[in-house]
């Protein structure tokens, strides 16, 4: 196995505002004072004593923790250590005591943002961490090769992706991304891709670990796109139609593209077939120049509005290549007109690339509201591309609302990544 590794500078994220002592081993603390929690007994491969802690932290009551060797967590609104009904467990244990009780309250998302603009998002979609400050829901679903049995991955307190069920789970074999949840209330799963016009099979699932990456300082895993592999769902709720403004974002990378069809995100038709310019209308990345481009080598945020990939309103347009590592791409569609952002999704503003008429062909837009991800409109299933996160509303944003986004994703704290490949 060939591992590449970047470093990059992690934005800081505030959110441990409490500190522990480690008060005693090899006890528990009683159960009359403990906080039941959503996972039951929390182990064993729960998690880290960190995520012990970010748990507890979320509670006002919250005074300790114990926390097990193999895992396992619990968390209590007191600890009386002289109590009778202390005893020595089967694994080790460590009893923490929450100094200068804080609670730690989840930062706002992007569609947090989106929705308190008048723009609320329709499809939210990530596989690295919540996009709503109060979902507590699951990110995606893996399924193990092994015994074709699937997990549901769920978020940390801190709102991050927790992968040590996931790691647990797939120990020995593979595992798969079989489905990416919508965190919106329309219910926009998506699945893997059907069979289209283009690419006439089943399309593949992305490999579950083949990409880490550090998100606000912990361990996530990215959608990582080799080929034949993509995303859909044709019967939607929420999406634009027709001439309906719609705004999309998605967060990826700017290093593993290539030229092929299509890297997209966003609107496409719904029977799975090329029905002309216009019936889609998604966010494209990579440095494909067959349908239009922008300038030096790619790759570049464009919008795929079928048979066609713009940059601007000319085949050959003046955007220029996006070059980040992590990449923030933005495209919007409104009547009479299209605009596109980019930026560096680690820091720094978006980057205006075009705001103007749409292409000649295209003056009337036909959008059909199917949602894709990683492929073209027909089922084109060639490109690669890795997808983090990545929302879609049914309205025009303003420049404040899409600074507002851009900044959430660089506080995020994309950072370190580590690309395995077998």
């Amino acid at each position: 196995m060939l591992r590449a590794s970047v470093t990059l500078a992690t934005p800081a994220v505030a959110l441990a505002v409490n500190d522990y002592t480690l008060v005693t081993t090899g006890k528990v603390c009683p159960d009359s004072s403990r906080i039941p929690l959503p996972c039951g007994n929390c182990g064993p491969n729960w998690g880290e004593l960190q995520d012990c802690e970010d748990v507890c932290n979320a509670m006002e009551k919250c005074s300790h923790i114990t926390y097990y060797e193999d895992k396992g967590c619990r968390t209590y609104s007191a600890c009386d250590l002289e109590t009778s009904e202390l005893k020595g467990p089967q694994v080790q244990t460590d009893i923490y005591k929450r100094n200068n009780p804080k609670v730690v309250t989840r930062p706002e998302g992007p569609c947090d943002i989106l929705a308190a603009a008048g723009k609320p998002c329709v499809a939210a979609h990530s596989v690295v961490r919540a996009l709503y400050a109060n979902y507590t829901g699951a990110l995606y679903r893996v399924l193990r090769d092994s015994d074709k049995a699937g997990l549901d991955i769920f978020v940390r307190p801190t709102g991050v992706a927790k992968i040590e069920s996931q790691d647990a789970f797939c120990q020995g074999t593979s595992c798969y991304i079989l489905r990416i949840y919508d965190q919106s209330p329309q219910g926009n799963d998506l699945d893997t891709s059907p069979p289209g016009g283009a690419c006439n099979k089943p399309l593949s699932p992305v490999n579950a670990t083949r990409e880490q990456i550090k998100i606000g300082g912990h361990t996530v895993y990215g959608a990582y796109f080799e080929g034949n592999m993509g995303y859909r769902r044709d019967k939607t709720s929420g999406v634009a139609t027709g001439e309906t403004e719609q705004t999309m974002y998605m967060v990826t990378r700017g290093d593993h593209v290539n030229a092929g069809c299509c890297f997209d995100y966003g609107n496409a038709e719904t029977d799975n077939l090329d029905d002309g310019q216009g019936t889609m209308e998604a966010i494209y990345f990579g440095t494909s120049k067959g349908w239009g481009h922008g300038q030096g080598d790619g790759p570049w945020v464009m919008a795929d509005l079928e048979n066609g990939l713009w940059a601007g309103s000319d085949r050959a347009a003046s955007a220029p290549s996006v070059t980040h590592t992590f990449v923030t791409a933005m495209a919007k569609g409104k009547k009479g007109g299209f605009a596109l952002k980019g930026g560096n999704a680690i820091e720094g503003p978006l980057q205006s690339l075009y705001d103007g008429p749409r292409p000649a062909g295209y003056e009337t837009m036909k959008k059909q509201g199917s949602i894709i991800l990683g492929i073209g409109g027909d089922n084109s299933c060639s490109a690669i591309g890795t997808f983090y996160e990545g929302a879609m509303t049914a309205s025009f944003t303003t420049d404040d609302t899409d600074n507002a986004v851009q900044a959430n994703i660089v506080a995020a704290g994309y950072g370190t990544s580590s690309i395995a490949i077998v």
